[in-house]
This record gives structure tokens, sequence and C-alpha cells, in this order.
């Protein structure tokens, strides 16, 4: 219970830095709509008007008649937010969200329930239609994570990238130590706490300490080791594990 609190009132706090970051983003797909969440406002997706039908209700709150009305367990409180094409067929799909339990884009057929293709963590998402699919947020992460996933009716796939864009401007909690490599031998400056940092790029996205990179205030670059507390931030304001 007491980590369910600390896990919403996180998602609360961010809520200034997920909307700035998801205009940011959004900006990539300027011809999607987008839609918030009417029942969690830090959520969004974004989806191409013309093809989609837009929901935006709680499963319990369809009509009774709809074929994805449910008025059982924690999926009653779901939001079905669109029913979209998610690749260049014509079928389309129902994109639902909600914590049941983990805060997550839900998809289904678009007539039938009991059809269920996956689940993907995240705050937003961005459909353009092509089979790919963009996802970001701070969730199950130590960062606002951006990923490019490829759907299928038998696989959700993550799109691998060399290292994760951070971009989080930030300050030290803690001293820290950049260096030329990961190999941690040659310094290229040691910074104090409270110092004014820019995290650029991780090298994954959910381990408890992982090498990060760093842009110094003057604009030096190096490598680190960043400790990530759960729902706490460490070493550096703004890593920590989001999630259970």
């Amino acid at each position: 219970m007491k980590q369910s609190f600390l896990f919403t009132a996180l998602l609360l706090s961010l809520s200034n830095v997920s909307s700035i970051n998801a205009n940011v983003t959004s900006r990539a797909f300027p011809k999607l709509l987008e839609i918030t969440n009417s029942d969690d406002s830090l959520s969004r997706l974004y989806i191409d008007a013309n093809k989609a039908e837009v929901f935006n209700r709680k499963l319990k709150d369809l009509d009774k008649s709809h074929p994805l009305f449910t008025d059982i367990d924690c999926e009653s409180e779901m939001t079905l937010l669109a029913i979209t094409p998610l690749d260049n067929s014509k079928k389309k799909y129902a994109i639902v969200y909600g914590y049941c339990p983990e805060p997550e884009f839900h998809i289904y057929a678009a007539d039938d329930l009991s059809k269920f293709y996956g689940s993907i963590g995240g705050l937003n998402m961005y459909v353009t239609g092509n089979g790919n699919l963009y996802i970001s947020g701070h969730v199950n992460s130590n960062f606002d994570l951006k990923r490019k996933l490829t759907f299928t009716e038998q696989n959700i796939t993550e799109v691998e990238q060399p290292h994760y864009y951070v971009g989080l401007k930030t300050k030290t909690l803690a001293a820290i130590t950049l260096y030329k490599t990961k190999e941690m031998k040659e310094v290229v400056a040691t910074l104090p706490k409270d110092y004014k940092i820019e995290v650029l790029l991780a090298e994954t996205s959910h381990q408890h300490e992982d090498f990060y990179l760093v842009k110094t205030a003057f604009g030096l670059v190096g490598w680190t080791q960043i400790k990530a507390g759960q729902y706490q931030s460490v070493e550096v304001d703004g890593i920590f594990w989001n999630g259970d």
C-alpha cells in the first residue's frame, strides 16, 4: 500500500515534466491527434484522426451492448482510448489504458475483449499506422524512456537501440566522477554535490546501477555509474526506478 501511494505521488510530481516531454515528442509526429486520457491526465495517445474512432471512456461506462464493455475486476476501470488500425491492413484494434496492475497500454481486438495481443508500459503512445508504435514515459524504468516497437498479432518487439536517450537537465545529489570510457580508468572530471549536469545517454533503462553519459555545465562529456533507488533519486536528481 505504501509503495502504491509513493508511486502515485511520484507520477503526480512528474506531471509538469511529463507534459513537457510529451509536447516535445509529439512534434516528431505533428499529424497525429493527441488524446489526453480522461481518467489520467499524464497519459496520452496519439493517433491518425482520419482512421480512428475515439472513445476515451472507462470500459464499465461503455454502452452495455458494446463488445468491450465489462464491469468485472480491474479491467472495468481501464479506459478505452480509441479503436484504430495499427498497421497497413484495414483491421482495427482497441487501445485501452489502465493500472491493472501497472500503468500500461493494452491492445485488444476491436470487438472482443478476450482477444488480447499484449501490454506496453508507458505514459504516451504514438500510433503511426505502419506497424510501428512509439512509447515514452518514466514507467518501470529509471528515466523517461523512449522506445520504438513493432506490432504483429503474434509479437510486440522492441527495436534495439545502441543507447537510450535520457536528455535530463538536472543536478547531482552526491559527488560523481566522469570517465573517458566505461572502463572507468581515465578521469575526465570530478563533480561535487548540487552541480548542474545533463544526462545524455543510458546503457540500459532498468539496472539499479548503470552507465550514463553525462555532460557538465562547462560542456565536458564522460561516462559515470549512477545508482537508482526505487521511487527515490540517490546520486542524480530524476534518476530513479519508477515501478514495483
